[in-house]
């Protein structure tokens, strides 16, 4: 298979194939589990995945949010994986620099870095696509003179805007040969246009990959839990896409039972839910999660980008238009998009999840609130979640009491 470097083969291949080889020659168990088993263990063990990565000698950058263009990366020879936060990672030393309302996952991030988690990265890059994650960078920044035994991984900003003008698109273009730039010094790839347009194609195959895996969990009768699809949504997101790709394939191609339960469907939509807790939780009440809508979901790989034309440009529109988020605009747009995700999936129901310092939610939800309404989509508003205390017996109660509500629609 080629690969973006334009090379017949990389120093990842033999990496790939025997990854690969390992959950299809599995003699102890069926295609189906061993794919699951490989999907699981990478959301689980991200570190383990940079691990494998430098032993097969390929360079590792992680990245955050679903708006930085891994496109580059993989044009640049190396591994993209995400940084997402762990809801265990109770922020200790974080907390005496971060005020209490930065965001939960933000906290957890900074908290693992202070111990030294991410050191092993060839470089991390932070979005400026929210300004919680540019203080995050500001934060790195500081670091070092407070702290100067605290092991950091090189930190690059990639300071993305999504404003729909034409100055826009020109900026952002700059900023990725930027990116393009400080790439090359971490890795030593010189990122020409062809070198872009065949990161391009490879992350376009993902996503085409994770599409046809979510009818694993939209469809009438699915077949994995909402759990389960959050582990295939950010493992696509941590295995190099050559993996991912063939773990998917193997997936779709054989696919577990349906699952056998009847509850109504359910999306879970708001602010971002990268973990499993929250999902369970819903399922555990007697639901079928059968959608994602947040910067952890089903929409962050529905847009491919344009393969005509100039691979810059078309990159520099994708991230500045296409893309999920708090600053994607209009505002109208996403939740149409939001919508149409709701009825593709078949929904019930959707219950939407504010985390407690979630700035941006409470804008967006008026507007969608009368577009549920308006179609006779029951809604479920959870305000103010704790991200690291959850109030679990208060969520079961409004769970349980929507789920009832939903039955006696039907009735």
């Amino acid at each position: 298979m080629p690969s973006p470097t334009g090379r017949a083969r990389s120093r990842r291949s033999p990496r790939v194939e025997r990854s690969a080889s390992w959950w299809c020659a599995s003699a102890s168990r069926p295609v189906t589990d061993a794919a699951l088993a490989r999907l699981r263990a990478a959301y689980a063990d991200p570190a383990a995945e940079v691990a494998r990565a430098h032993a097969a000698g390929t360079p590792v950058v992680g990245y955050f949010l679903n708006s930085v263009p891994i496109e580059l990366v993989l044009a640049a020879g190396m591994h993209p994986i995400r940084l997402t936060g762990r809801t265990e990672r109770t922020p200790v030393r974080a907390d005496r620099y971060m005020e209490e309302y930065f965001d939960g996952e933000v906290r957890a991030i900074f908290e693992a870095l202070l111990a030294g988690e991410h050191a092993a990265l060839d470089l991390l890059v932070v979005p400026r696509s929210a300004e919680i994650y540019l203080q995050l960078y500001y934060w790195i920044g500081e670091i070092p003179r407070w702290e100067p035994e605290v092991a950091l991984p090189p930190a690059w900003l990639f300071d993305l805007l999504q404003t729909p003008s034409y100055t826009t698109t020109r900026y952002v273009i700059g900023r990725l040969h930027a990116m393009a730039e400080r790439l090359h010094r971490a890795g030593g790839v010189v990122i020409d246009d062809a070198r872009l347009a065949g990161g391009i194609a490879l992350a376009n195959r993902l996503r085409a990959a994770v599409t046809a895996a979510s009818t694993l969990w939209h469809g009438e009768a699915p077949r994995l839990s909402g759990a389960d699809a959050l582990h295939v949504i950010a493992a696509a997101q941590i295995l190099h896409p050559d993996e991912a790709i063939a773990v998917l394939e193997a997936l779709v191609g054989n696919p577990p039972a349906p699952i056998q339960r009847s509850g109504p469907r359910l999306m879970v939509k708001g602010s971002p839910q990268h973990h499993t807790r929250f999902t369970m939780l819903v399922e555990d009440c007697g639901a079928r999660v059968v959608a994602h809508d947040h910067i952890a979901g089903d929409r962050i790989f529905e847009r491919p980008v344009r393969e005509s034309g100039d691979p810059w440009e078309a990159l520099a529109l994708h991230y500045q238009r296409e893309i999920p988020g708090p600053r994607a605009y209009p505002q109208a747009r996403e939740d149409a998009r939001f919508l149409a995700l709701a009825e593709a999936a078949a929904v019930d129901g959707v219950v939407i999840i504010h985390d407690e310092w979630d700035d941006t939610l409470g804008w967006e939800y008026p507007d969608q609130k009368r577009a549920m309404d308006a179609r006779g989509l029951p809604s479920l508003f959870l305000k103010r979640q704790s991200w690291f205390a959850p109030p679990e017996a208060a969520q079961r109660a409004a769970i349980g009491g929507f789920i009832d509500q939903i039955e006696r629609g039907r009735a």
